[in-house]
C-alpha cells in the first residue's frame, strides 16, 4: 500500500495487490472493506461462541460464508486454511474443528485488522 508520504505498509494477512487484481481497481477494494471488516468482527467471535455451546451447524454455516469472500482478500496461506478449516466445519469431530478453529482466529482478526488500517489510511 502506499500512504501519502509514499511508505510502503505490508499486511501479513491482508493481501492488498490480490484484492486488487480480483476486484480491478483500489474502489471497488475500498467500496467491499466495510463488509469485510464487519463480519470478520462479527463472525469471528460468534463461530467461537458457537463451537463452545456445541452448535457446529451454525458454526459451518458462518465458515461457509467466511471462506465465500476471504479468498478476495487474503493471502493463499490463510485462504486454504479458512477451507481446511470449513471443511472439517462439515465433519464429525466437533474437538477437532474446535481445535483447528481455535488456531484459524488469531489469523482472521488480523484480516480484519490490517483490512481496517488499509481502510483507514485511504478516509
Amino acid at each position: 500500500m502506499q500512504t501519502g508520504s509514499n511508505m510502503a505498509v505490508r499486511y501479513s494477512c491482508f493481501n492488498l495487490s490480490g484484492a486488487l487484481e480480483f476486484l480491478g481497481d483500489r474502489q471497488s477494494v475500498i467500496d467491499l472493506l466495510p463488509a469485510l471488516c464487519k463480519a470478520l468482527g462479527q463472525d469471528v467471535p460468534l463461530i467461537s461462541e458457537l463451537l463452545s455451546n456445541g452448535k457446529m451447524g451454525d458454526a459451518a454455516a458462518r465458515l461457509h460464508s467466511l471462506k465465500g469472500f476471504v479468498p478476495v482478500f487474503a493471502f493463499p496461506e490463510l485462504v486454504q486454511e479458512v477451507a481446511r478449516v470449513e471443511k472439517l466445519s462439515r465433519g464429525k469431530d466437533p474437538d477437532e474443528l474446535a481445535q483447528a478453529y481455535e488456531a484459524l482466529a488469531p489469523a482472521l482478526r488480523c484480516l480484519g485488522s490490517e483490512a481496517a488500517h488499509y481502510l483507514a489510511q485511504t478516509s
